[in-house]
C-alpha cells in the first residue's frame, strides 16, 4: 500500500491534466460551435444541408463547408462521443508536443482529411453512391477523431518528458474508449459502408501528416512553438 501510494505521489499524471489548456479550449471551442449552429439552424432557420461536408457542393467551390462541417453536430450524442475521445487522449499528447500543435493539429487534420475526401477520393464516391448523394461521414469532428490515433502514438513514442506508469495506463485507457466509441458501430448512419471506411482512412491519413509535420518542426531547433512541457 505504501509503494502504490508513493507511486501515486510520483506520478505526473495531475500535472499532465492540469496543464491540458489546449485540451479544454478545444472542448470549449466544439461546445460553444455546438449551440451557435444550434441556434443558427432552429431560430434563424439557416438550411441545415448548408453546413455540411457535402461533396459535391466542395467541389463546386463552396469550400466554407470544410470549415462548418468540421465543428457542426446535430445533436448531444456526436458532441459527447467526441469530447470524451479528446479528454481522454488530447491531454496526453499535449503535454509532448504543446497546447498550440494539439490545438491546430486537431482542426487541421480534419480539414485536410475533408480537402482529401474530396477532392483526393470524390471520384470514387461520386462512382459508389452519386454525385448528388449528401455525405454525412465527416461532420462534427469526425476526421480529427480518427487523426488522434497517429498523435497519440507519437506521444508515446516522444521520450521527453517522460510519461509516469499511472499516465500511461490512463493513456492506454483512454485508447481503449477511443476505439469503444471513435469505431463503434452507428446502425443509424445513412451512409454505405465504403464511405465510412474512406472517412476513417482520410482521418488517419491527415493525422499521421500533422505527427509528421509536428516531428519535423520539433526537430528544428530554432522553432520553439512545437516544444514539449518542460519536465518538473
Amino acid at each position: 500500500m505504501t509503494f502504490m501510494l508513493q507511486k501515486l505521489r510520483n506520478s505526473n499524471f495531475v500535472a499532465i491534466v492540469l496543464a491540458a489548456r489546449g485540451t479544454l479550449l478545444i472542448c470549449c471551442l466544439l461546445l460553444f460551435c455546438y449551440l451557435l449552429f444550434s441556434t443558427l439552424t432552429n431560430t434563424f432557420l439557416i438550411p441545415t444541408n448548408d453546413l455540411l461536408g457535402d461533396v459535391a457542393s466542395i467541389l463546386k467551390g463552396e469550400l466554407w463547408r470544410v470549415i462548418t462541417s468540421t465543428v457542426y453536430f446535430s445533436e448531444w450524442t456526436p458532441l459527447i462521443k467526441t469530447v470524451l475521445i479528446v479528454l481522454a487522449l488530447c491531454p496526453f499528447i499535449e503535454w509532448k508536443i504543446g497546447s498550440p500543435a494539439l490545438v491546430m493539429s486537431f482542426f487541421a487534420s480534419s480539414w485536410i482529411g475533408i480537402l482529401l475526401f474530396c477532392f483526393g477520393l470524390g471520384g470514387v464516391i461520386r462512382s459508389t453512391v452519386g454525385i448528388n448523394t449528401y455525405v454525412y461521414a465527416f461532420y462534427g469532428g469526425t476526421l480529427s477523431v480518427y487523426a488522434l490515433f497517429p498523435l497519440a502514438v507519437l506521444a508515446f513514442l516522444i521520450k521527453k518528458p517522460a510519461f509516469s506508469l499511472l499516465a500511461k495506463c490512463v493513456l492506454v485507457g483512454g485508447l481503449l474508449l477511443y476505439f469503444a466509441v471513435g469505431f463503434w458501430p452507428n446502425s443509424d448512419t445513412p451512409e454505405p459502408a465504403v464511405i465510412v471506411q474512406i472517412s476513417q482512412l482520410c482521418g488517419v491519413l491527415s493525422g499521421l501528416f500533422c505527427a509528421l509535420i509536428v516531428v519535423a518542426l520539433r526537430n528544428w531547433k530554432k522553432v520553439s512553438f512545437f516544444s514539449a512541457k518542460p519536465s518538473n
